[in-house]
């Protein structure tokens, strides 16, 4: 995805929809459940959909962010890489091509791509049904992580 389209995903992001909840022992840390069902999706420049399940922009997640991401139908994301960035993409719906590193395979429901920091990544939906994935990213996802060549 484009890092200029994700500027206006992270603003759209900045409001935080989440529950802070009291635990029940005195001085213990609050409970908090994001209300993911509240979080905004964006469409990025590629067509493909992204919402933040949990990350430090509307959460008290610090180290890590998981993104739902959806590529619809003939979308392929755009080549890139990060950093820094350790991701996993788990899928749980649909399939599609992966590529990671040059390499390529066919990935579905159940399977989990691990992308090392550095290497460069796109993933191609080449059937008529999207293809949901879980992403997570560590240090965090943000604009200024996504690389393109």
């Amino acid at each position: 995805m484009h890092a200029k389209a994700f500027v206006a995903l992270v603003s759209l992001l900045a409001v935080p929809a989440f529950v802070m909840m009291s635990a029940d022992q005195p001085g213990s840390p609050p409970l908090e459940v994001v209300a993911v069902e509240r979080q905004p999706w964006y469409t990025a420049e590629d067509k493909a959909v992204a919402r933040e399940i949990a990350s430090p922009r509307n959460s008290r997640a610090r180290q890590l962010s998981i993104a739902d991401i959806i590529i619809p139908a003939g979308v392929a994301v755009k080549p890139h890489y990060h950093e820094v960035i350790e991701e996993i993409y788990y899928v749980t719906a649909g399939s599609g091509l992966m590529t990671v590193a040059g390499r390529s395979r066919r990935i579905g429901v159940g399977d989990a791509v691990v992308i090392r920091p550095g290497e460069r990544h796109s993933v191609h939906n080449d059937t008529g049904a999207d293809l949901r994935m879980i992403v997570t990213c560590t240090p965090p996802w943000t604009p200024e992580s996504l690389k393109f060549d």
